[in-house]
């Protein structure tokens, strides 16, 4: 639990493509099952501080459970994006850490007041997120605060409980 942002409740990585990912995780790693999630839509977004008209950050996103945690697998869509920009440093895997934001506004202006800048913010039809970008060179991911909305607890239940007791059956399910 972190003290300034909540509870660290998700480990978002960045894949090439969806498949050969939730194979590795529930093959190789034994987790699972993966949720592939609809493509969000956005009310609004922010990319460096700027609104943006074209809002395909995303291309593909699934989530599963390995105990407390959730892993997300992200697969880029073409807009810029803080995916996009770790990528194009030559980052690869881990891309943030999510915490279960349950004050949004006031952790948002701790994360600022600790240093951290908003690479890429908004708000889909579920709920508001913001990535917060730590200085360079600094020796950590990420942080994406993810406002815990009743809908978001929803679906963080559903897929924490589908991974108790998993036996490797229908790997990949959609929500």
């Amino acid at each position: 639990m972190s003290r300034f942002y909540g509870e660290a409740m998700q480990a978002g990585y960045l894949v090439e493509a969806l498949e050969p990912a939730i194979a590795y995780w529930t093959k190789s790693l034994g987790i699972g099952p993966f949720f592939v999630m609809p493509r969000p839509e956005f009310i609004w977004l922010r990319n460096g501080g700027e609104d943006v008209d074209d809002t395909a950050i995303i291309s593909q996103v699934a989530l599963a459970h390995s105990g407390a945690m959730q892993i997300e697998l992200i697969v880029p869509g073409p807009a810029p994006s803080t995916y996009r920009d770790f990528l194009a440093a030559g980052g690869r895997g881990l891309h943030h850490i999510g915490m279960a934001s349950d004050d949004f506004d006031a952790q948002r202006q701790a994360a600022l007041g600790a240093g951290l800048t908003v690479a890429t913010e908004g708000a889909s039809q579920r709920t508001r997120f913001a990535y917060m970008q730590p200085a360079a060179g600094a020796p950590g991911p990420i942080v994406e605060l993810i406002d815990m909305v009743p809908v978001m607890r929803e679906i963080h239940a559903h897929v924490k409980t589908a991974s108790l007791g998993w036996d490797g059956s229908d790997p990949v399910r959609h929500l």
